[in-house]
């Protein structure tokens, strides 16, 4: 079945309050969250981390759950996500939120450098907001724990995986090893197990990084990463959990929490 997407309709008379209030349920402020629509789990990673006196305001942006056999499939998911991103902002801007997340990790990293932050650029320029996203959170885990050569999982196939890549080389980190999972769709992602990730993360240790990320916020990891840390006793970072705490750090908020890998616990 094909959808038909007609993105936002205002009726006319309509108008936008910019007065703001403090939300009573939080106070502290409210994060807005884009992901896309079959991405189950990083809405529920970020709520279970949520500080109390945070809000969190989720948009479940339209993206199909593409089935994906080829290099090909990734693109046109790709192109999905460019073509819903900015809808995605006008409707969370209506929450009048204090910090934008973009809480899908892959489309951070299309582009590789130049391509990352030119669409920081555009968000902040959209949404008059900062803006916090995968890439440029990931190298702020790596710089904080002071690793070099890194370590990469994800459930993508080389189209997107190389856009990471070239991002951290640019960055000047080594990527000494990539263990893609090739899901067969985005709903699959979701549906990969504590032990498949597990076994995943033990053969990126294999190649002996410093320390060790997965990509992909809708895999399940991070348990894995918060347990990972412990059995290899270095920095095993889940992308939700990096994303989400780099925007709580920026917006003052040092929380700590426990269960969600030693960047929530410790930083």
């Amino acid at each position: 079945m094909n959808a038909f997407q007609q993105g936002i309709r205002e009726i006319d008379g309509s108008t936008h309050d910019d007065q703001r209030y403090v939300n009573a349920l939080g106070p502290r402020g409210v994060i807005g969250i884009m992901t896309p629509g079959p991405n189950v789990n990083v809405e529920n990673e970020m709520m279970d981390m949520r500080p109390r006196g945070i809000i969190n305001a989720v948009d479940r942006y339209y993206v199909p759950n593409q089935k994906i056999a080829q290099n090909e499939d990734w693109s046109i998911i790709m192109q999905n996500v460019t073509a819903n991103l900015d809808d995605s902002v006008r409707r969370l801007r209506e929450a009048l939120i204090d910090h934008l997340v973009l809480g899908m990790s892959s489309q951070s990293y299309m582009g590789g450098e130049r391509g990352s932050f030119a669409l920081l650029e555009h968000l902040e320029k959209i949404s008059n907001l900062p803006v916090t996203m995968g890439a440029q959170s990931a190298e702020q885990a790596f710089k904080l724990c002071g690793a070099k050569k890194i370590a990469l999982l994800t459930p993508y196939y080389p189209v997107i995986e190389q856009n990471a890549i070239d991002y951290f080389t640019a960055r000047g980190f080594e990527v000494v090893h990539v263990e893609g999972l090739k899901c067969k769709s985005i709903i699959h992602v979701a549906s990969q197990t504590y032990e498949d990730l597990a076994a995943a993360t033990l053969r990126c240790e294999a190649a002996k990084p410093d320390a060790i990320l997965q990509l992909g916020t809708n895999l399940a990891y991070a348990k894995v990463a918060n347990d990972a840390e412990k059995w290899l006793r270095k920095p095993v970072f889940a992308s939700g959990p990096v994303i989400y705490w780099s925007a709580l750090r920026r917006m003052g908020i040092m929380d700590q929490l426990d269960g969600f890998g030693s960047l929530m616990s410790h930083h």
